[in-house]
């Protein structure tokens, strides 16, 4: 499973959750993140293949167009020299290994570091963002290989994506003053942060097919349904609710019991799917994040989808409960992601 992690990049921590229901308060301190017009900047290794640097520009542009250029947003692609070891020269392997120094020191100078960036872990397979207060910016990384899984190079960056508008949106001043970037006060609960990421990722990629133009498969409501009910069986499995997966310290306890996967991000994707069936569309769903940096999480949610959290997680639990996963299309049982096949 690739790790996907919303990290934050200086100092870089988990962004995992505690208190939701403060609200923003503007402060000079506070990050001048813009959520109009901002500059999206892309980064890459020397020689990192043109196609799939195209791909991934593509569909961030796609998406921010839709729903907002926010940041200024720094995105770094990166290409290991394990990529691809049976074709790698020694000379390659000396260019790319001078590359990811250079970057590195790029990625730090632009965190306002005096370093040569060289803590960073860019191992292959990761892709996270993170962000920065002083100065102001939001951060996207890289380094899966499309030998691996060409289509993360549309499923990822809208999942990290997402990430930067709700950090652009969603975060709040308590956060800052108290040091608690990783928490809820920050963006939100884990399982929402996370769930929606996925959730989102998903229905956008497979709402425009055209951003698969260059691979060799879209993603077609089959592939969709599969993931939304894999999730639900993982999250029932796990036989944990969501309210479990909110704040930092749930994060911790859940990763010492390997379920951080199926609570925080497959929970989470289900829990976010019943949300955005009570509004409607993803239009909807996404003007929630504009009501955030004025109210505070917990009051946004309460209001936007008019009902208290609590309550959500009373009438989520009941819900799944008794949903059943349709896997494999086994029309035997009833599709409970149906919903999502013509949802705007």
């Amino acid at each position: 499973m690739h790790r996907r992690t919303f990290l934050a990049a200086a100092p870089i921590l988990q962004s995992v959750i505690a208190d939701t229901s403060r609200a923003a308060v503007s402060t000079p301190d506070a990050p001048a993140y813009k959520t109009r017009d901002a500059e999206i900047v892309i980064h890459t290794t020397k020689g990192y293949p043109e196609k799939w640097k195209s791909i991934y520009e593509k569909t961030i542009k796609h998406y921010a167009d839709q729903w907002g250029h926010v940041g200024p947003t720094h995105i770094f692609l990166v290409e290991n020299t394990d990529w691809d070891p049976t074709t790698l020269t020694h000379e390659r392997k000396s260019q790319l290994e001078a590359s990811i120094r250079s970057l590195k020191r790029k990625f730090s100078t632009l965190q306002g570091h005096d370093a040569d960036g060289q803590y960073l872990d860019w191992q292959t397979g990761n892709h996270w963002a993170g962000w920065s207060i002083t100065p102001a910016h939001l951060t996207i990384t890289m380094t899966m290989t499309p030998i691996r899984d060409a289509q993360q190079f549309v499923i990822g960056p809208i999942h990290e994506y997402t990430h930067a508008l709700q950090t652009a949106y969603g975060f709040s001043t308590e956060a800052i003053d108290g040091n608690r970037m990783g928490h809820s006060r920050w963006t939100g609960p884990a399982w929402w942060r996370e769930g929606s990421a996925v959730l989102i990722s998903y229905l956008y990629s497979y709402q425009n097919p055209k951003l698969f133009t260059e691979l060799k498969r879209p993603m077609t409501w089959e592939r969709f349904s599969h993931e939304m009910n894999r999730n639900l069986s993982l999250y029932q499995k796990a036989n944990l609710p969501i309210r479990t997966g909110v704040t930092h310290d749930d994060w911790q306890r859940l990763e010492k019991i390997n379920k951080v996967h199926p609570v925080v991000y497959a929970g989470g994707s289900v829990a976010c799917a019943k949300l955005l069936q009570r509004v409607g569309s993803l239009k909807r769903l996404f003007a929630f994040l504009h009501k955030v940096p004025d109210l505070g999480w917990e009051p946004a949610f309460e209001q936007h989808f008019n009902l208290s959290l609590e309550k959500f997680y009373e009438e989520f639990e009941n819900a799944i409960s008794k949903a059943q996963p349709q896997m494999d299309g086994d029309q035997r049982k009833s599709n409970w992601a149906s919903f999502l096949k013509e949802m705007q």
